[in-house]
């Protein structure tokens, strides 16, 4: 085992003794108190991996020294030792964010197996705190949220950027994203990487996800940006590439009808002057029609944005009248 610094914590002298001894036995630097408040003074000043203490002690009990621990070093670990094992000082213990609790007299063999693994997990959740810590501020500064979920979707640990995205909140329980239970599922699903866009109806916004799975499988890493902005421009783009190409459409249309109508028209004058016998009414008609197709072909060339309007049997058509007017 690789020396590590080790704070042991026992109000009772001849068992500090003992333990101190077999701990540096261990290849350990071992530093004893036998006073929980001097032992916390010490602490504050010492670069400790482990604190190793008893429970029952005057002044501070091991489970009091714990909390107090965990408020100046929350990743240090601390295993409590007592000759009065008692299921509710156990629970309690590990509620507080014991390591471990042992029963005196402690196993050296256990006790090395402990402490080793100890250290060893410490060393890594302290490796992905930093970890966390990094990402979370390079995240932040593009306005993404980064979440850590567990494999039922609750919240194990969230940038500011997401808590202010979902309008988070503390609550009882573990939060969850605020989204379907369907998401959940696929992203848990996904073997390591998932990317979903997500459209959440209460906010009438969109977001683009990113999820990957921990190499240790039992937690999800959720990026998460808001992409509202972006489909809204995306549909404005849409809407402007549509109206070009009903513009180009509608002048190709009027530029074919043009020709064709002018021609007609100058056949029904030539046929109305070279006959005097020739009923006029249905030719009257007939121009009619043609003028009231030139001036459609007219509004054609007029057209600045797209309009629809119902047509039966169809989806919509094309309101020329509206489209025409800007």
């Amino acid at each position: 085992m690789p020396t590590k610094k080790i704070l042991l914590v026992d109000d009772d002298e001849n068992i500090l003794t003992v333990l101190k001894m077999r701990l540096e036995l261990m290849g350990l630097n071992v530093t004893s108190c036998d006073n929980p408040m001097d032992a916390l003074n010490l602490f504050k000043d010492g670069d400790f991996d482990l604190v190793l203490t008893d429970q029952r002690m005057d002044g501070l009990k091991g489970v009091e020294l714990l909390s107090k621990i965990k408020e100046i070093a929350p990743f240090i670990p601390v295993i409590i030792m007592t000759a009065y094992g008692k299921v509710d000082d156990a629970v309690i213990s590990m509620k507080k964010g014991a390591f471990s609790y042992l029963e005196k007299p402690v196993d050296a063999k256990q006790l090395k197996d402990i402490i080793q693994r100890a250290v060893e997990i410490a060393s890594i959740e302290r490796r992905v705190s930093l970890e966390r810590e990094l990402w979370g501020k390079v995240i932040s500064r593009i306005g993404a949220g980064l979440v850590i979920i567990d494999l039922e979707g609750c919240i194990q640990w969230a940038n500011k950027s997401a808590w202010e995205l979902f309008n988070l909140t503390e609550q009882l329980g573990a939060p969850r994203l605020p989204f379907g239970r369907e998401l959940i599922e696929e992203m848990i699903s996904s073997s390591k990487k998932g990317n979903f866009e997500y459209f959440d109806e209460e906010t009438e916004r969109w977001f683009l996800i990113s999820s990957t799975k921990r190499p240790e499988g039992n937690e999800i890493a959720v990026l998460i940006l808001d992409i509202t902005e972006l489909k809204e421009a995306q549909k404005a783009l849409l809407e402007q590439q549509r109206l070009e190409g009903i513009v180009e459409m509608a002048g190709a249309v009027a530029h074919e009808f043009s020709q064709p109508l002018q021609a007609i028209l100058l056949n029904c004058e030539l046929l109305r002057s070279s006959s005097s016998s020739l009923d006029r009414k249905p030719l009257l008609r007939l121009e009619t029609q043609v003028e009231y197709l030139g001036e459609l072909v007219h509004k054609l060339t007029d057209i600045t944005r797209y309009a629809r309007k119902d047509y039966p049997g169809t989806e919509g058509i094309i309101d020329l009248q509206r489209a025409a007017e800007g």
